[in-house]
């Protein structure tokens, strides 16, 4: 059976079409980029009749549909292309695969971000807890899911996974785990570093590691049930200020922090951390790489890199 990872040049992307060929899938990874080419297939999700022809060559059994607006931050300045660019790529996929009448089996990638704020009672939060519609990223993502409800009703098995915070090696800047360790692995290679830019670090996240992720999205196709939502999650939350004290533990040389007033994200949420029991039931996942561990690859990736 084949695969179709769609945004396979990307962070997560890259980690999943890694993952399923070492499980010796077939697998092939769609990108806007001509630049990718072993095991890629260029194409904009955006442009319907190539990629109705891709679809049409590759016929795959599986879509892992992770093809969308990336950054909750940046879609406060793009609101239209957060929102508009999501949906219609979505879209694409199902018609074209209506038209071609191939039913793969679709991974549909939403987000923890949709829960939105919760009080400490409410916490952690599980798939039945209520949605907040904070930002446009997250308007979209509850959008790509009742896109896949509605394409149910056509004929189409998809699952739902709603990540929360994923971060590793090879993440861009724009997310917060990044973001410090980019800054400190530049400022390392100074005699006297500057301050680190640093904006609200007493919100806390559920992080885990992008290679935990992506073994849950496989163990999701595999075992995961049509029509179904699952958290992907640690279960736990760790607040910024903790992210930044180990990976300053982490660096060569003795780094300051300072706040910056152009980090602060307007609709902060305080606390946010899931509930991973449905998909541990489903599947049997769950994360084993420890914190400690990602942030010193992430570090040591921007070190290569910076």
């Amino acid at each position: 059976m084949k695969t179709l990872v769609t945004g396979a040049a990307g962070f997560v992307g890259k980690h999943l079409l890694e993952h399923l060929r070492s499980e010796s899938q077939e697998v092939y990874g769609t990108t806007k980029s001509s630049r990718e080419t072993e095991g890629f297939v260029t194409v904009d999700l955006m442009n319907f009749e190539r990629l109705r022809s891709v679809l049409d060559q590759v016929r795959p059994g599986v879509i892992y549909h992770l093809a969308a607006f990336s950054s909750p931050a940046l879609s406060f300045k793009q609101p239209v292309a957060a929102i508009n660019e999501t949906l219609a790529m979505e879209i694409n996929l199902y018609e074209a695969c209506l038209q071609l009448n191939i039913p793969p089996k679709f991974i549909i990638i939403s987000s923890g971000q949709i829960y939105g704020k919760a009080g400490p009672k409410e916490l952690p939060l599980s798939e039945t807890s209520s949605l907040d519609f904070n930002s446009p990223y997250t308007v979209a993502k509850v959008g790509q899911e009742n896109l896949a409800k509605m394409y149910a009703k056509r004929g189409f098995n998809s699952i739902i996974a709603r990540p929360f915070n994923h971060i590793g090696p090879g993440q861009q800047p724009g997310f917060l785990v990044s973001d410090l360790a980019k800054q400190i692995a530049e400022l390392e290679k100074h005699d006297a570093p500057t301050p680190l830019k640093v904006g609200n670090l007493s919100s806390k996240r559920d992080f885990t590691d992008v290679r935990d992720i992506v073994r849950a999205y496989s163990l999701l196709a595999e075992k995961g049930v049509p029509g179904e939502v699952y958290n992907v999650c640690s279960g736990r939350s760790v607040p910024g200020q903790q992210i930044l004290n180990q990976l300053l533990s982490l660096s060569s040389k003795p780094i300051k922090a300072e706040p910056d007033p152009a980090k602060m994200r307007p609709s902060d949420i305080p606390d946010l951390y899931g509930d991973a029991t449905k998909i541990h039931q489903a599947t049997g996942w769950q994360p084993v790489i420890p914190l400690e561990q990602t942030l010193r690859d992430v570090l040591d990736d921007w070190r290569l890199r910076a």
